[in-house]
């Protein structure tokens, strides 16, 4: 026993010590997107991330590259939990923090309130979408029992094959959920694996377990520790026995969760077992693919002569349990589609065109394989393949041809699906394939010749900003990753604009007037909730630069006509809700701007910051306005988030600076920590 404890003890500090040293020149990030893996693994530096990420891309044009996106959500969201020293918190750090609170509080805590779920909650067309799925499990014996994971909206169920949904983690720290299972004897007992696979949107705690049905949840990490989990697999004969690919490798457990043990180290994305048998399994590493024979205990590589690629997946089918196929993609396009007859003994290439991950009717260029990808073969049919990128795509011959079954926006003939799939299952009570991707989930029962979105009532936007009216309480806005800006108008919600949204506000004398806003500062102003006019962004209506991923805008509380934008300098116009201008009143270089405020108690007073750095102007309505650093006066090293005014007192300003709060009574000169027991 001290033996295998100290064997656990060792690997762990050895995959602690890779991780955290992964480190690379210059030329290597230039050259290789090194930054898709970083970005998930909590050990390397934040700065170190965006280091790969600026110089992978050094010189090139965004707008014109793809993939990229899902980085710079990530980075936004990334640099709201890290010290001063880029050094990320601790995945569990929140977990952990609630569990002490429960326990420091007994009863006496309130663990329900008075709070509607107001959405968005609507069935959007195919095409548009409501949602992002991860993962996809299936109860053993009711097929309208559905479970889906989203990558930072916990887990969810279906007791009507998807006409409504409900939560089963509320009671959780808001969770990242990209694999489950549910036990085939007992489905009181579910698994979910926590983090998210693809995008690191939510940290990796590893597994949790209910035998409640979900009412009740108990992390089970012991010997795991904080890692994400993308696949969860159990053995067909010993419900006891699961394993998970992790971002830390391949762990098994044989007393249902309690303890793991380390079996393969790496970046493990893809896991499964060969059909009716609970010795032999797969698994892929990047662009290779593995086998063990005897239980997950011992894996070796089975790519031979393979390609070289950077992420790979697996489809397996009851039909022929000797075939695997193996999908290989390199960088954001597809490589290959391997097959095998004999277990993993020999592949033969089936495929290698189309591009099936790209975005075009007959695959085109481009795509984003490394985070969304998936693949899927029909238990009854066992040349029936199914292969999800950016679109699904099928072959009815193993693999040697393509059609495309579903578009992202409903072109080619073929039916609209949201894009980016990310998790492809096949019901075998139903024989549906079901799909999880950026938009929701959606099935089809006819081999993909119409597909059905069942995402009404799933709650699970992963929303960047709120706007609310402030003469019309039922009036409210939101923008949200994927899935664009929707407005709620009491009663329903309405899709007002697509894209990621972002940041958005209701006109606070003039309710037809609100605005939503895409990344980069690319605004538009609605009338009536409708009738988008785009008014700002880089060569609009005379502004010639661009801002941040979450670009901040705001008007004034003294003219509803005034607007002010901060790209990588302050942009004013006093015309938004008729003919826009644009003038720049501020020349102070140093990157984008990340937060405004123009006071709600003088119309002169203006705050705007951007990393750790906070200015102010008292004439911010002149034709040249005066600004006043206050840098030397910030009072800690960590970077401006929030800025609020006081709407009686123009002295009066708060910020929040990393975990603190601060109360200035002569606009930004001294500060006092208010934070108190927070």
């Amino acid at each position: 026993m001290f033996g295998r404890k100290l064997f656990i003890l060792l690997a762990m500090i050895a995959i602690t010590f890779s991780l955290s040293a992964q480190k690379h020149t210059d030329d290597e990030y230039r050259n290789k997107p090194y930054w898709q893996e970083m970005m998930q693994n909590p050990e390397i530096n934040f700065y170190e991330v965006q280091k790969a990420f600026n110089l992978y891309y050094e010189g090139k044009d965004l707008k014109q590259e793809k993939g990229w996106k899902q980085y710079k959500r990530w980075e936004w969201n990334a640099k709201r939990h890290i010290r001063p020293d880029g050094s990320r918190i601790a995945p569990d750090h929140i977990y952990r923090e609630y569990q002490k609170y429960f326990v420091e509080q007994g009863k006496q805590s309130k663990t329900s309130g008075d709070w509607t779920n107001l959405g968005p909650t609507f069935e959007a067309n195919n095409a548009s979408g409501v949602v992002r799925i991860n993962a996809i499990a299936f109860h053993p014996s009711d097929e309208d029992i559905i479970y889906v994971g989203a990558p930072a909206g916990g887990l969810w169920r279906t007791i009507n094959g998807g006409d409504f949904w409900e939560s089963l983690t509320d009671n959780l720290p808001t969770m990242g959920v990209s694999s489950i299972v549910v036990d085939h004897d007992n489905p009181d007992i579910i698994y979910f694996g926590s983090g998210d696979r693809d995008a690191g949107d939510a940290v990796g705690m590893g597994v949790f377990k209910s035998t409640d049905n979900g009412q009740s949840w108990t992390l089970m990490n012991n010997g795991m520790g904080n890692v994400t989990v993308g696949r969860l697999i159990q053995d067909m004969n010993d419900t006891d026995v699961l394993l998970a690919g992790t971002s830390g490798g391949i762990f098994k457990t044989t007393d249902g969760g309690q303890n793991w043990s380390l079996k393969m180290t790496g970046n493990v994305k893809e896991l499964v077992y060969k059909p009716s048998s609970s010795t032999v399994i797969y698994a892929t590493k990047g662009g290779k693919i593995y086998k063990s024979s005897d239980a997950g205990e011992t894996w070796n590589d089975i790519s031979g002569n393979m390609m070289n690629g950077t992420r790979s997946v697996i489809a397996v089918t009851p039909a022929n349990p000797s075939i695997v196929y193996f999908l290989l993609t390199g960088g954001n396009e597809f490589k290959a589609l391997y097959k095998s007859t004999n277990s993993g003994g020999s592949f033969t290439l089936k495929s290698t065109s189309p591009n099936i991950m790209g975005w075009e009717c007959y695959g085109g260029s481009g795509g984003q394989a490394w985070y969304d990808l998936d693949i899927t073969c029909n238990p009854s049919m066992q040349n029936s393949v199914y292969a999800g990128g950016v679109n699904c795509f099928k072959s009815g011959n193993g693999g040697s041809s393509w059609q495309i079954s579903s578009h992202w926006y409903g072109g080619c003939g073929v039916p609209a699906v949201h894009a980016d799939l990310h998790v492809l299952e096949y019901n075998p009570l139903n024989n549906r394939i079901y799909a999880g991707n950026d938009g929701g989930i959606f099935y089809t029962a006819d081999g993909g010749n119409t597909w059905h979105g069942i995402s009404k009532n799933l709650s699970i936007q992963q929303i960047y900003r709120i706007g609310c009216s402030k003469t019309n309480a039922s009036k409210v806005m939101v923008g949200a990753q994927d899935n664009g800006s929707s407005t709620y108008l009491g009663s329903y919600w309405k899709k007002v604009m697509g894209g990621d949204g972002m940041d958005c506000l209701v006109d606070h004398t003039n309710l037809g007037f609100s605005y939503a806003e895409l990344y980069y500062g690319s605004i538009d102003r609605l009338v009536n909730n409708g009738n988008n006019i785009q008014i700002a962004g880089d060569g609009v209506n005379g502004m010639n630069e661009s801002g941040g991923w979450i670009t901040p805008y705001c008007l004034s509380e003294f003219d509803h006509n005034t607007m002010f934008v901060g790209m990588n300098n302050i942009w004013r116009t006093t015309s938004v809700t008729s003919s826009v201008s644009w003038e720049k009143i501020t020349n102070i270089s140093g990157g984008s701007i990340e937060v405004v405020e123009a006071s709600r108690a003088d119309p002169g007073i203006f705050y705007f910051s951007r990393g750790k750095k906070i200015y102010r102007s008292d004439n911010v309505m002149d034709d040249s306005p005066a600004w006043v650093p206050l840098v030397s006066f910030v009072p800690n090293n960590d970077d401006i988030f929030s800025i609020e005014t006081d709407p009686d007192n123009p002295d009066v300003v708060w910020i929040t600076q990393g975990t603190k709060i601060y109360r200035s009574g002569d606009r930004g000169v001294n500060w006092e920590d208010i934070s108190g027991s927070l």
